[in-house]
């Protein structure tokens, strides 16, 4: 149960998305702030280049970082329908991306989420290795989707935000592409 109480009536903002999430449902309480975190989320699920697979690897990385059961019950089935695999979110689960599970670049972008997650910045190493496998517009991608859910995690677990039925109602609303 939530630590504090769902406004009676959500942001108007809440209203753009298919299914009123108890997340922003939660942020309704500052309904300045509802509409643009909306539109970032929609930003970061529908424009951004990233491959589905790997910015849901990157997700299920911050869930896992910041310990945030919500993240995880929402984006495990959009991660699986986007191609991950049960052995990559295993790994990903016990914070490991250096395992045979994760090609370089899902390992590189892996890492780059645990590192902000924990450090709050990346190593010259991952940065490098980044710029390796991704141009510079998907390594902002990979680190404004990790801030994302950071922001998210933060008010999901602080305020013990309900979890919300299963991700895989929200799979047309993500994007579907393994690619």
């Amino acid at each position: 149960m939530a630590r504090i109480p769902y406004p009676e009536r959500p942001a108007d903002a809440v209203a753009r998305l298919p299914v009123p999430l108890n997340a922003f449902r939660m942020l309704s309480h500052a309904p300045p702030l509802t509409g643009p975190a909306i539109d970032l989320g929609l930003a970061v699920l529908r424009e951004s280049t990233l491959p589905v697979r790997l910015r849901e690897l990157v997700v299920l990385a911050v869930a896992s970082g910041t310990r945030c059961t919500y993240l995880s019950v929402q984006h495990t089935p959009i991660a699986l329908n986007a191609g991950a695999t049960p052995e990559q979110l295993a790994a990903i689960a016990e914070q490991r991306a250096d395992g045979p599970e994760l090609d370089a670049t899902e390992s590189a972008a892996v890492t780059s989420a645990f590192e902000q997650v924990s450090q709050h910045t990346l190593s010259d190493h991952t940065l490098t290795t980044l710029r390796t496998r991704v141009p510079d517009r998907q390594i902002i991608e990979i680190m404004t989707t990790t801030g994302y859910y950071t922001m998210l995690a933060g008010l999901m677990n602080g305020l013990a935000v309900d979890i919300d039925p299963s991700g895989e109602q929200f799979l047309g609303l993500v994007g579907g592409d393994s690619d």
